[in-house]
C-alpha cells in the first residue's frame, strides 16, 4: 500500500498527535452522502485535521471530473472548425483553478500539510494533462501553488484559531476575488446555515445569520497573474 494511503505512519505520530488517517474506503463512502456537493465546482470543504490530504484529494478528483463531463458536454455541441482551436483550455482552467480554491485544510504537522500540498498539486497536473492534452502554462502552475499556501495550513483547529487565516475566493469571470479571514471569525455559529465565511444576513427560516468582517480584502485579480499579483500583496 502507498505510504500517503497507510492509516498508522508510526506509532510515536499517534501516540503524540493522535494521527491517524482515513482509508480511501471509508472516505469515499462518507464524501458519497454529500455526493452532489462534491461534484459543484465552487461548493467549499475544510478537513480542520487533514494530515495528508486523504479527504482533500478525493475530493479535488470528483470536482475535476465534474468539469471533465462539462467539457465533454460542450465538446459534443462545438462545431468542426471550432475544435481546431486550444479551446478546452480557455474553459478548464479558470473551473478548475476554482475547484482547488475552494479545498482547505489544517493540521499541525509540517511534514503532513507539505505532502498534503504536494498530492493535491500533483493531482492537479495529472489531471490538466490527461483533460487538456497539454503541460500546463507557468502562470497557470504558479497560481494553484499560491492557492494551496493559502488555503492548506499548518495550525491547531482547536486551540489555535485565532492564528489561523483563511481565503475566501469567488470568481467574477476570470479573476478573482480575495477576502481574507480569521479562522476564529468564521466557525459554525448557531443559526449560520451557510457555514465557511458565513452568507446571507437571514437565513431562509428568518433567522440572522452571522456574517464575518474580513481581515483584508484584495483587489480583482486574473487567475493567471494571481501568483504574481498576490505575492506582491
Amino acid at each position: 500500500m502507498n505510504n500517503v494511503e497507510k492509516q498508522v505512519i508510526s506509532r510515536e505520530r499517534v501516540t503524540q498527535h493522535g494521527e491517524v488517517l482515513t482509508a480511501r474506503r471509508e472516505v469515499d463512502a462518507m464524501l458519497d452522502l454529500v455526493k452532489q456537493e462534491t461534484e459543484r465546482i465552487d461548493s467549499r470543504f475544510l478537513e480542520p485535521a487533514c494530515g495528508t490530504g486523504n479527504f482533500l484529494v478525493v475530493i479535488l478528483e470528483r470536482k475535476l471530473r465534474a468539469i471533465e463531463k462539462k467539457l465533454t458536454l460542450r465538446e459534443s455541441k462545438l462545431k468542426k472548425a471550432e475544435k481546431k482551436y486550444p479551446w478546452k483550455a480557455a474553459f478548464y482552467e479558470p473551473d478548475s483553478m476554482m475547484a482547488l480554491a475552494s479545498i482547505y485544510g489544517i493540521d499541525i504537522l509540517p511534514d503532513s500539510i507539505r505532502a498534503a500540498q504536494e498530492r493535491l498539486l500533483g493531482i492537479f497536473i495529472d489531471r490538466y494533462c490527461a483533460i487538456v492534452g497539454q503541460n500546463p502554462p507557468e502562470a497557470y502552475l504558479g497560481a494553484a501553488r499560491f492557492i494551496l499556501e493559502k488555503n492548506i495550513l499548518l495550525g491547531d483547529a482547536l486551540n489555535g484559531v485565532d492564528k489561523i487565516i483563511f481565503t475566501n475566493w469567488s470568481m467574477v469571470g476570470r479573476y478573482f476575488k480575495r477576502e481574507e479571514y480569521r479562522f476564529s471569525e468564521i466557525q459554525q455559529h448557531p443559526g449560520d446555515e451557510d457555514g465557511l465565511f458565513g452568507g446571507r444576513q437571514m437565513s431562509d427560516t428568518g433567522k440572522p445569520v452571522f456574517i464575518p468582517t474580513p481581515v483584508k480584502i484584495y483587489p480583482l485579480v486574473h487567475y493567471l497573474k494571481l501568483a504574481e499579483e498576490g505575492g506582491n500583496t
